[in-house]
């Protein structure tokens, strides 16, 4: 029985309520609970989308690694804007994130 989100259990800090459930989902059967996917748009427009891991995340944003040279940060250098996409099916549960990507500084890269 699939179960429907109770907006009333909801925390009102988008930020808090992503640390309970981002727990609930490490501590639980879920494979990769980090995995998300990330959507960007290609140069020309089209919708470009691939799986990477969160490292961190804080009231800044939600950080990633990627290589500078690679397709998703090319395209992010065109058009800042994209999507994260967290799913824990286990859980019935996923996490939708919009918003403009910023460059880590590079001690928060080598860190």
């Amino acid at each position: 029985m699939r179960r429907e989100l109770d907006k009333r259990t909801v925390d009102s800090n988008p930020l808090i309520q992503f640390r309970e459930w981002y727990e609930a989902a490490l501590k639980s059967n879920v494979l990769e609970p980090s995995a998300m996917t990330l959507a960007t748009t290609s140069h020309d427009g089209y919708p470009s989308a691939r799986i990477v891991l969160l490292k961190d995340y804080d009231e800044r944003g939600f950080q990633f690694f990627t290589n500078y040279d690679s397709r998703k940060a090319e395209e992010l250098k065109v058009n800042p804007r994209a999507a994260l996409l967290l799913f824990w099916g286990e859980l019935e549960r996923q996490v939708r994130i919009e918003g403009v990507i910023e460059l880590a500084s590079r001690e928060e890269s080598e860190a």
